[in-house]
């Protein structure tokens, strides 16, 4: 399963370029990072919440995989939904699902299930992905995306 962007043009730039350069605003390189175990960071379009997306990111190292969670704006979908497997593609690269994490967590959650629906048409996680590709210097990255709905 290939997600596409969703917002790529409207909440952040649609190309690879001008994309590189708009969230190169936002983050440093010269500060000290430490590893994180999770992170809280706003979603919004990076003109609004590049400038604080942009101070979280630069000051942690990102692990190999990560877990996305965010809320579902659209409604559609199952509540808690996991995207299991594929990539989701971005203007900056792809990042690709960690399939045996996402599948686990499914299997172990009373609440999680597999459901690509609710990530079609929703920015918060694409709009975090922009950055976790950016900081791997637009490389591929396994990435499980587990977005729910409050």
């Amino acid at each position: 399963m290939l997600r596409k962007p969703a917002v790529a043009g409207y909440f952040y730039h649609g190309s690879p370029d001008g994309l590189r350069e708009q969230v190169g605003k936002y983050v440093t390189t010269d500060t000290d990072r430490i590893k994180a175990i999770g992170v809280l960071s706003p979603h919004a379009g990076l003109v609004y919440s590049g400038a604080v997306a942009g101070a979280v990111f630069s000051k942690v190292i990102l692990p190999e995989t990560i877990i996305l969670i965010g809320p579902n704006h659209t409604g559609m979908g199952a509540p808690v939904s996991v995207f299991t497997e594929g990539e989701w593609s971005m203007p900056n690269g792809t990042a690709a699902v960690d399939s045996g994490l996402a599948r686990a967590i499914t299997e172990k959650s009373r609440y999680a299930s597999e459901d690509y629906d609710a990530h079609t048409g929703e920015h918060c996680l694409e709009v975090h992905t922009v950055h976790s590709v950016f900081q791997q210097g637009f490389q591929d990255r396994p990435c499980h995306n587990d977005e729910h709905s409050p």
